[in-house]
């Protein structure tokens, strides 16, 4: 019951933020049309893909994780093993230390950060694109560390 309230709430925060997405196409485009933002033509051909991987790969994997989460409310099977998964000792022991809630608040702000610095400046874009790619790599590499070593 108290893993089916946690669905609930991942439910309702996918659609939160699908909705912020989806906003957001239409405020870059309205900003972009009155010269607050840079215009396609002035931004880098990565600023471009970054930000649309950002915009539009966010909406795809929210909507896969939403579709994955609504399923597993209603079978029930899926449901137990999911929660079995989920709460796994040394699962859990590997994320703690590859993956502190910090580290995921720093990769969401430089996830949003990307996006606005990718419409901003290019120059300040690309030092923040190299800084997310290097802590990429780095929680990757902690991972795995930490997955061979127990």
């Amino acid at each position: 019951m108290k893993y089916e309230l946690q669905l609930k709430r991942r439910l309702v925060i996918y659609r939160i933020l699908i909705a912020i997405l989806l906003i957001s196409i239409f405020l870059i485009g309205a900003l972009s049309d009155r010269g607050i933002l840079l215009d396609s033509r002035y931004m880098s051909m990565s600023a471009q893909q970054v930000s649309r991987l950002i915009v539009f790969g966010g909406i795809i994997i929210l909507l896969i994780l939403h579709h994955r989460t609504a399923r597993l409310l209603q079978n029930k099977v899926e449901r137990n093993e999911k929660h079995i998964r989920e709460n796994d000792e040394r699962q859990i022991f590997i994320n703690d230390k590859s993956n502190t809630l910090t580290l995921k608040l720093l990769f969401g702000v430089g996830i949003i950060a990307l996006l606005i610095l990718s419409y901003v400046d290019m120059i300040a874009f690309s030092t923040a694109y190299g800084i997310m790619i290097a802590g990429l790599l780095l929680k990757g590499i902690t991972y795995l560390y930490y997955k061979n070593k127990i």
